[in-house]
């Protein structure tokens, strides 16, 4: 019965962390960002190679990564000029 319980309170706890915030790994590891929007969508991003289109198909994690003033992960994916274009989709969202 004890098993029982701690699975329970452990699939809890993965479930918590999941829908508030996303791992994201990038050039310098893996960083967590706090999601603006409780879901389990992007709960693992590999962004070293995201290009714009990627950003656009990921809106609410770019918006969570402006939101939580970890725009260094946005820096280091290429093109390094994106990250301007990057903030007006997330201003565009956030105007909304």
């Amino acid at each position: 019965m004890s098993r029982f319980f701690f699975g329970m309170l452990t699939g809890a706890a993965l479930l918590y962390v999941g829908m508030h915030f996303h791992f994201v790994r990038g050039d310098g590891g893996v960083f967590l960002v706090p999601k603006t929007e409780s879901s389990l969508s992007d709960i693992y991003v590999d962004i070293r190679d995201f290009r714009l289109d990627h950003w656009k198909a990921h809106k609410p994690l770019a918006e969570a990564i402006m939101a939580s003033n970890q725009k260094h992960l946005a820096q280091e994916t290429p093109p390094l000029a994106f990250r301007d274009t990057v903030e007006g989709v997330v201003s565009g969202l956030l105007s909304r």
